[in-house]
């Protein structure tokens, strides 16, 4: 196998489970009693979450090759 496309394809594995987790992360997080209005969705487990799924998705697009990396 080609070095290179190992690489691409730790990528591909690392940025869906990259999602995963975020997705994982947003759905099942404890909720507080007293949570209200915004503070039900906006904290540090759903900001945590939004950067998991972000980078998993760069990570994915890197994979695909849609994002270059390295020089050419």
């Amino acid at each position: 196998m080609n070095p290179a496309q190992a690489g691409l394809k730790f990528f591909l594995l690392s940025g869906a489970i990259l999602i995963l987790s975020g997705v994982a992360q947003a759905l099942v997080r404890p909720r507080g009693a007293r949570e209200r209005g915004a503070q039900r969705y906006f904290n540090g487990a759903t900001a945590r979450a939004i950067v998991f799924v972000t980078v998993g998705v760069l990570a994915i697009m890197v994979g695909l090759g849609a994002i270059p990396i390295g020089m050419r």
